[in-house]
C-alpha cells in the first residue's frame, strides 16, 4: 500500500461497481442505454476513476452537475458525452461547446441568447442540449406543453444548438406509494406525444434514476441515469426489500489508529467540551479523521467504528481532523492498527445506510460529502491499481 503522512483513506472496489452496472444492465430492457451519473466527484468515489470504469462496463454516456465538474472528465482524456444535470449561466455557454460537454435547458430565451453568443463567438462545435420537462420535481423543467414547444423551436432553428435528448425527473420513484411516478410518467409520455403530433422527430428519451429504473424498469425508456445504485447503494430501503436487483457497496473507509492512551490520571475528559468521561483504566484510541473528512460532528459520542471486528464506539466531539474511540476499560490497541470508519472487518460491518439512519439523513448526503482531500485507493481483483490523491506522498 502506498504510504500515507496522515493514515485515513478511502477503498473503491471496481470489482463492485462492474457488478452493480451489469445487475442493472441484466434488470432494464437492452435498448435502454446507461448514463452514468458521477457528480459530486462520483458521490464521493471519485469522478474520473469511476466514469472510466463505468465506460469501460456498460456506460455509454456521463452526467455531471456543472460544466466544471464536467471539464475535470475531459481534462483526465474521457471522450464519451457528457451532460449537466443542473442549470448552467449563458457566460458558460461559450465554455461547454469548447469542450462539447452538453446542457440542461427549459427556456426559449435562454436558447435564444446561448445561440447568440455562439454565433458570435464563431463557435466550431455545436453545442448539445437536453430538455427538461417538470412533471412533478417543482426544481427545474419547463412546464406546459405550449412552453415546451418554443423551447424544442429555439433549439432546432439554432445552427449552434443541437437538440441531443429530452428528459424528466421522478420525485418519489423510492417510495412504495407509486401514484406521484405513474402520474409523472404519463405526464412525460403526453408531452412526448404532443411532440409526435407536431411531426417533431425525437431524440434520446430519459427519465429514470436509479429507483425508477429499479422498481419500472419498463420506463427506461432510451436511456436510463444511473447514480446510487452503480455504487452498490440502494435509493431506499423500500427499493431495496423489493429483492429486484442485488446491489454492492463499492466504498470503505478506513484509518490508522494514530495515538493510544489508557486514562489512569484526572482528568479523564476526552475532546472538546469535556463531554466525555473516560472511566479509570479506560483506553482511547485516537483516530486521524474528523468533520472536515466528512465524518460528520453530529457523530460526536455517538458514532460507531469497527477494531478487531469488534464495535467500538466514539469518545467525545467529533474534531475536525481527529475523533477519540473508546475500546474499553482494559482494553488493547496498537498505534497503526488498522480501524474501518464504514465497510467490513473480520465478518462485521458499519454500512453507510447504518450511519445515515444515525445522522437521521440518507446514504447519499454520506458518501458525497467525503472530503476530497481523503486519499483514494482503487481496487480490481484485489489488488490496487491507483492512487488518487490531493497532494504527493512519499
Amino acid at each position: 500500500m502506498t504510504k500515507l503522512c496522515r493514515e485515513v483513506w478511502i477503498e473503491v472496489n471496481l470489482d463492485a461497481i462492474k457488478k452493480n452496472l451489469r445487475a442493472i444492465r441484466r434488470h432494464i430492457p437492452n435498448k435502454s442505454k446507461i448514463m452514468a451519473v458521477v457528480k459530486a466527484n462520483g458521490y464521493g468515489h471519485g469522478a474520473v476513476e469511476v466514469a472510466r470504469h463505468a465506460l469501460e462496463h456498460g456506460a455509454s454516456e456521463l452526467a455531471v452537475a456543472s460544466v466544471e465538474e464536467g471539464i475535470v472528465l475531459r481534462k483526465a482524456g474521457i471522450t464519451a458525452p457528457i451532460l449537466v444535470l443542473g442549470f448552467t449561466s449563458l457566460s458558460c455557454v461559450k465554455k461547454s461547446a469548447d469542450w462539447n460537454i452538453e446542457l440542461t435547458a427549459f427556456q426559449a430565451d435562454w436558447i435564444q441568447n446561448a445561440n447568440k453568443i455562439l454565433e458570435n463567438e464563431d463557435s466550431a462545435n455545436q453545442l448539445g442540449i437536453h430538455i427538461n420537462v417538470d412533471t412533478g420535481m417543482g426544481r427545474l423543467g419547463v412546464r406546459t406543453k405550449e412552453k415546451l414547444l418554443a423551447v424544442v423551436n429555439a433549439v432546432t432553428a439554432s445552427k449552434f444548438l443541437r437538440w441531443a435528448g429530452i428528459y424528466t425527473h421522478f420525485s418519489t420513484a423510492d417510495e412504495p406509494d407509486t401514484t406521484l411516478t405513474k402520474l409523472q410518467h404519463d405526464t412525460f409520455i403526453s408531452f412526448l406525444s404532443f411532440l409526435k403530433k407536431q411531426e417533431i422527430e425525437l431524440p434520446t428519451v430519459h427519465m429514470c434514476n436509479t429507483a425508477a429504473a429499479i422498481a419500472f424498469p419498463e420506463y427506461s425508456a432510451d436511456m436510463i441515469r444511473l447514480g446510487i445504485g452503480m455504487y452498490g447503494l440502494y435509493p431506499s430501503d423500500y427499493i431495496k426489500q423489493l429483492g429486484l436487483v442485488k446491489l454492492e457497496p463499492a466504498l470503505s473507509l478506513k484509518a490508522r489508529i494514530a495515538y493510544v492512551k489508557t486514562m489512569r490520571t484526572e482528568p479523564r475528559t476526552v475532546s472538546y467540551g469535556a463531554t466525555y468521561i473516560a472511566e479509570p483504566d479506560e483506553v482511547i484510541a485516537t483516530l486521524p479523521v474528523g468533520y472536515a473528512d466528512g465524518y460528520s460532528r453530529e457523530l460526536s459520542n455517538r458514532g460507531i467504528v469497527l477494531h478487531r471486528g469488534r464495535r467500538v464506539r466514539v469518545a467525545g466531539r467529533v474534531t475536525m481532523d481527529m475523533i477519540m474511540v473508546s475500546l474499553g476499560e482494559d482494553g488493547e490497541g496498537k498505534q497503526g492498527e488498522e480501524v474501518v470508519i464504514y465497510g467490513q472487518q473480520k465478518g462485521a460491518e458499519i454500512t453507510v445506510d447504518e450511519v445515515a439512519d444515525m445522522l437521521n439523513t440518507i446514504n447519499y448526503e454520506v458518501v458525497s460529502t467525503l472530503s476530497r482531500r481523503i486519499p483514494r485507493f482503487y481496487i480490481r481483483d484485489g489488488e490496487i491499481i491507483k492512487v488518487s490523491t490531493p497532494v504527493m506522498y512519499v
